[in-house]
């Protein structure tokens, strides 16, 4: 177990070391269970003085940077992980580091799985700024050895992404909205590289474009947040674009310090909206690019899917009641040729909203709906169940944590859940809200997380082309244990 600023924090670290180590000595993961198995420790203690002795001959042979050091290192390395000496383990990497660049150059592809193994190290050791760090490694590496590959780019500034937002769950309060606008640089990055490589329209900038999209969803809920972290959001967010995106007309204001804390700025909203609003939309019309792009291709499929996802922005956004584009999207999926059964069960249960990931394939969306539902059905008897609800952070109860599907970014927290009833209106509103169970059983949140919940945005079901009402409905709901 490793502490990191007094919370418990799970990680597979000698998975993830195992995983780099393996891609450094040019193995397959598969390769993993082919592995021989490591002495006892005499034998360990042994087997590091042969391989120092090794190094040491091959040093006054041949000099403190040839590549044959390499094999040896690697060989220390393997037996000190299993001994989880990761201090030295950083040390001897750093040496091998030092000899691939003498060898290969300082911006060669082989570095890569290196630097990666090193972050394994350094998340064992609980360095989480070295990772940081290693990641714009890796980045200006992609970018030197092929500058034409906009996607190789993309994808290390993803995992720039990917790893802040697994810090938030866990960083203090100061530290989460820091990492959090270092998000949203992040994202102004990938969606200039999609416009210059792509054109902003294009079918290929979709899946980029909507996460942009996403993100201004993540920017209000942060603005809103409790705890202090919205006013830590306000006051950063004025010193880098301004207040233009919190000015409202006919709007009434009121005091930060009530809601979010002490801050600097008074944030001002229309009555009954919630601060920042207007990013909300900026978002929305992040969708409407994507579905002009969209419509001038022949995939029907692929249309009406960005419009369910329009729809949610525009519910999202206050844009109107969206049900028409929910009925439109339901009838050109109906005409693409897909089963009518399947359109019925996808559009029959509410669904929290918005969707973190874009999907142009009905079937993937659904597989990945059924599967989160699935899971977690047989816990309850009767009801529509919506499966696994999970909290971002203490401060961010009614946002979902991001998923990271790369087992790297993957923190495994201690969780406090409850199975909870709840009815969902016309207009995606949750209410109602009871509490089944919790684990553990004395868990005395009970109205916090009603209060969370209700807060939850919902897509509406869609029945016989008509949102409806939906009593009874499941859902759990869980979050870290602090």
């Amino acid at each position: 177990m490793l502490g990191y600023k007094n919370r418990k924090i799970y990680l597979n670290i000698n998975e993830l070391i195992l995983f780099a180590a393996l891609c450094v000595a040019g193995l397959s993961v598969n390769a993993a269970e082919d592995v021989p198995l490591i002495g006892g420790e005499s034998d360990i203690s042994e087997q590091l003085t042969s391989y120092q002795q090794q190094i040491e001959d091959l040093e006054y042979e041949f000099g403190p940077y040839h590549s044959s050091l390499i094999e040896p290192l690697q060989s220390m390395i393997d037996l000190l992980n299993e001994r989880q000496d990761y201090e030295q383990v950083a040390q001897l990497q750093n040496r091998q580091l030092q000899v691939m660049r003498t060898e290969l150059g300082f911006e060669h592809p082989d570095l890569i799985p290196l630097l990666q193994s090193i972050m394994a190290t350094q998340l064992a050791l609980g360095n989480w700024e070295e990772i940081s760090d290693q990641l714009d490694h890796i980045r200006h590496l992609q970018a030197s050895i092929d500058e034409e590959n906009a996607e190789l780019l993309l994808d290390a500034i993803q995992d720039q992404i990917d790893w802040l937002y697994s810090r938030i769950s866990v960083d203090d309060r100061r530290e989460q909205v820091r990492n959090f606008f270092k998000i949203r640089d992040f994202y102004e990055e990938i969606e200039d590289i999609v416009e210059a490589t792509y054109g902003e329209e294009s079918p290929e900038a979709a899946p980029w474009l909507y996460k942009v999209a996403y993100n201004e969803y993540h920017l209000v809920q942060f603005l809103n947040a409790p705890r202090g972290l919205g006013s830590e959001t306000i006051d950063r967010l004025v010193r880098r674009e301004g207040t233009f995106g919190l000015d409202r007309s006919n709007r009434s204001s009121f005091r930060s310090t009530s809601f979010f804390g002490n801050s600097s700025v008074t944030p001002v909203v229309d009555k009954g909206r919630p601060i920042g609003d207007a990013y909300m939309r900026d978002g929305y019309s992040v969708i409407n690019k994507i579905q002009d792009g969209l419509e001038e291709t022949a995939d029907l499929e692929a249309q009406a899917m960005i419009k369910i996802y329009r729809a949610d922005f525009q519910l999202l956004a206050d844009r109107g009641r969206a049900i028409r584009g929910y009925r439109e999207a339901r009838d050109m999926l109906l005409e693409a040729g897909i089963a009518e059964e399947d359109v019925r069960w996808f559009f029959g249960r509410p669904m929290v909203i918005p969707a973190q990931k874009l999907h142009l394939k009905f079937a993937d969306a659904l597989a990945e709906r059924r599967q989160g539902i699935e899971a977690l059905a047989p816990l309850s008897d009767g009801g529509t169940h919506l499966g696994v609800f999970t909290a971002w952070s203490e401060a961010l109860e009614s946002t979902p944590m991001p998923v990271n599907e790369d087992p790297f970014w993957q923190i495994d927290h201690d969780f406090i859940y409850a199975d909870v009833s709840f009815s969902v209106n016309s207009r995606g509103k949750a209410s109602s809200v009871d509490v089944l169970a919790t684990v553990p059983d004395e868990l005395e949140t009970k109205r916090s997380i009603g209060r969370s919940v209700r807060d939850i945005h919902f897509r509406p079901a869609i029945i016989d082309n008509k949102a409806r009402r939906v009593k009874d409905v499941r859902m759990r709901y869980r979050f870290v244990d602090e």
